[in-house]
């Protein structure tokens, strides 16, 4: 079982979202994979707006950047994004892993509907953005697809 923990500050993304705004959470986000045989997955944790924009990249799981290419939609969004990846770290994960992150983000974005969102890639196992999707303030926990079993957050 892996764990990864790393706690990101968004003072930035927040002053221009909200100005004025003293109010925030922190969230702890735990994302769970199920049994993987094969291949290791490589795996990105972001948060998007209501628009589907990448806000925040919370964690990537696999080095390799020829291999963080298929993880289509985050890849796709952090490239369009003015904010920077705060947390591409740690190599692809095996079975059963449980990665966590931590965020502070402010509660008119949790109102707004922001979503924390889950891509996965295998090798031959095919690529799955978008394989859990939780919207903030809405849902604790949600279950994913593929590889992922579920996200929750606290």
């Amino acid at each position: 079982m892996i764990r990864r923990k790393q706690m990101l500050a968004v003072v930035t993304a927040l002053a221009l979202a909200a100005p004025g705004l003293t109010q925030a959470k922190t969230l702890t986000i735990t994302t769970k994979l199920g049994k993987v045989a094969g291949p290791k997955a490589y795996v990105a944790i972001y948060i998007t707006d209501p628009k589907g924009r990448v806000f925040d990249t919370l964690h990537v799981a696999g080095r390799k950047s020829k291999y963080q290419d298929h993880l289509r939609g985050w890849m796709r969004g952090a490239r369009s994004s003015r904010t920077k990846a705060h947390a591409v770290t740690g190599a692809s994960v095996g079975s059963r892993a449980i990665l966590t992150a931590s965020v502070e983000i402010a509660d008119n974005l949790i109102a707004a509907g922001y979503q924390v969102r889950v891509d996965t890639a295998r090798e031959d196992h095919g690529d799955i953005s978008k394989a859990a999707v939780l919207t903030l303030g809405k849902e604790n926990s949600v279950k994913g697809k593929g590889i992922v079993r579920s996200v929750e957050v606290k």
